[in-house]
């Protein structure tokens, strides 16, 4: 059996905003590190992704939406839901979260996004992280986000000119969005503010990658870190790959949708894996289920096309195609 190496999809350029000294971090991402390599899974996810908007302001020429629906159900996620899902994940010892999906939404459309991250904070999650395009990463915005206490934001920007970025991220205008970064990086540095630890990234597109090293020179003298991660080609799938590639996130996370449904992971927006919801189901429950274990076990045996959501998977495909 093959265990891809744990982000495997994801590459650093410059900086390392995961260098943190406290120890209770530190073992996190040990876990985080060990966890699929010894196919154990603890009694809870080690982080949740958290969908608390499916919806975008943009619409980005390389996302799966632009190519197909993803899902049936649009909309917010209400503070009820996320207050319930991070009062579970506090007692169960939840390490992280992520308050986007793996495939769809913009963070900052939804309007409690303030007091979501002040409760998780306030709840002992120690890793409070959010992915933005940041066109709406206004100043009043962004001084709130600081003073919530947000450990981490990854900040989506496609190349250095203006006519690379706008045409990948449609309707975002260069200029402002970059401006935006700007002033957040400098309203955190002027308010000595530690965190968030600010990432700049990229999808390496075939026109980009090229290029990658002078987005790394662009904004390495800026930000804690510069990364970019594998273009996906969803106009493309590939079904029925047979591989014995085994998907570390069954390991160390699951999805909540804005809509409370507990789903596999952050890819999975499907109806064909009834793991409950969160207004009423528990999350420990659904991690440790018969539908989860049997998810694994067919990982490890190689069987993972035989899984409705992992079959046709674009981070499945892409990595097994790299190996290829």
């Amino acid at each position: 059996m093959i265990m891809i190496e744990v982000n495997a999809n994801f590459h650093i350029l410059s900086g390392n905003i995961m260098d943190r000294k406290d120890e209770i971090f530190r073992s996190y991402r040990v876990k985080w590190e060990n966890w699929p390599k010894n196919f154990q899974t603890g009694d809870f996810p080690l982080h949740l992704d958290i969908e608390v908007s499916s919806v975008c302001n943009l619409k980005c020429t390389f996302c799966e939406t632009t190519f197909e629906k993803v899902g049936t159900r649009y909309g917010y996620m209400d503070f009820d839901i996320f207050k319930k899902i991070i009062d579970e994940g506090a007692e169960c010892g939840l390490y992280a979260i992520k308050l986007n999906s793996g495939a769809r939404g913009e963070p900052l459309l939804n309007k409690n996004i303030i007091k979501m991250v002040e409760y998780a904070k306030n709840k002992g999650i120690i890793d409070v992280y959010m992915n933005t395009n940041a066109a709406l990463l206004t100043r009043e915005l962004g001084e709130k986000l600081i003073r919530a206490g947000m450990d981490r934001i990854s900040i989506s920007f496609e190349g250095t000119e203006p006519e690379t970025y706008e045409k990948y991220r449609v309707g975002a205008k260069f200029e402002k969005v970059r401006n935006n970064i700007l002033e957040f990086i400098m309203l955190r540095n002027n308010l000595k503010a530690e965190i968030p630890k600010i990432r700049m990234q990229t999808v390496a597109t075939p026109e980009l990658l090229p290029k990658i090293k002078e987005f790394g020179e662009y904004w390495g003298k800026l930000v804690d870190e510069v990364a970019f991660i594998d273009f996906k080609d969803y106009s493309n799938k590939n079904n029925s790959l047979i591989s014995d590639w085994i998907c570390p996130y069954l390991w160390q996370r699951m999805m909540v949708t804005w809509d409370g449904t507990i789903s596999v992971c952050g890819f999975d927006y499907s109806d064909n894996h009834k793991l409950g919801n969160a207004r009423q189901d528990s999350i420990r429950e659904a991690w440790n289920g018969k539908e989860m274990e049997h998810i694994r076990k067919l990982h490890r045996e190689g069987k993972a096309h035989e899984i409705a959501i992992c079959n046709g998977c674009p981070f499945r495909t892409t990595e097994i195609l790299k190996r290829k």
